[in-house]
């Protein structure tokens, strides 16, 4: 398996705009109810992460490219290159995030306005990120499908990382963090259960490419039949992932260790979903 860079590189990346477009929620939805100190004390951790794993995703997508200037030629393109433009946009996002998270680690505050634009940006690099599979000649990946599952997999990672901040800041009043729970909870579930319905389509249109269809030297639909059990696997580990999280909302507080073994569970589930989507000879 040669992609395990792009593997590393699409979750880290889907994992810190779903953190930082949560973090953005979670202070826009208590920006009346938070003093500038305990919106730094939650922010500020979700976003150092979020930059982080912002980072190692691109640093492995270099690796992808064999050359790490190769990125720079990429660039040439941007008018019509989907690539080029999903640099320009992960670039923009990491910029103004690293931005954002600098202001908050020196002055104890948090640009909300700037934490929005990061989350624009990264919705947005998103798009581009999907867009690339989508106009690629690959049968597997030439569906919604592909937006869907990225989209799927940030707002999953994200809600997941939303609900373990929170239920490491106990001196937030629990009746607000629990309204906030509820929604990051209520989002995984959502996504989850759109992403199992959207299934029966992208089998459907699966049906009706030709069996024939070869991208040499490459054969995406014998790749996808011979992975039915470990995408079968992937899909009730995320599910059972989803219903523990939810599970773990149930108590007083955030059950913790419900929490870990759910959103451990739903990690799993995306890499190997994620595994599955690049296997395609």
């Amino acid at each position: 398996m040669q992609e395990w860079p792009l593997i590393v590189f699409t979750l880290l990346i889907q994992l810190s705009v779903g953190s930082t477009v949560f973090t953005t929620f979670t202070l826009v939805y208590a920006a009346d109810r938070l003093h500038v100190q305990e919106k730094w004390r939650v922010a500020a951790p979700a976003m150092l992460l979020a930059f982080i794993a912002g980072a190692l995703g691109l640093v492995a997508s270099t690796a992808h490219l064999g050359y790490p200037l190769n990125a720079f030629h990429a660039l040439s393109h941007i008018g019509s290159s989907w690539l080029s433009r999903e640099i320009v946009f992960a670039s923009l996002y990491l910029g103004v995030l690293g931005l954002t998270t600098l202001i908050a680690l020196v002055s104890k505050r948090v640009v909300i306005s700037f934490l929005l634009l990061a989350s624009l940006l990264g919705l947005i690099d998103l798009f581009c990120m999907s867009a690339i599979y989508v106009h690629a000649s690959v049968a597997t990946w030439m569906h919604i499908n592909t937006y869907v599952m990225f989209y799927g997999s940030a707002l999953s990672l994200g809600a997941i990382t939303a609900l373990w901040r929170i239920s490491r800041c106990p001196w937030l009043p629990w009746q607000r963090a629990r309204r906030i729970a509820v929604f990051c909870g209520g989002i995984l579930i959502a996504v989850t259960l759109a992403r199992l319905l959207e299934q029966p389509v992208y089998l459907a249109y699966l049906n009706g490419v030709s069996r024939d269809a070869v991208t040499f030297p490459h054969q995406p639909l014998v790749a996808f039949a011979q992975s039915g059990t470990l995408r079968l696997v992937a899909w009730v580990i995320l599910t059972a992932g989803t219903v523990i999280t939810a599970r773990s909302l149930q108590t007083h507080r955030i059950g913790r260790l419900q929490l870990l073994t759910g959103g451990a569970a739903v990690l799993l589930a995306e890499i190997m979903l994620r595994f599955n989507f690049f296997s395609i000879h």
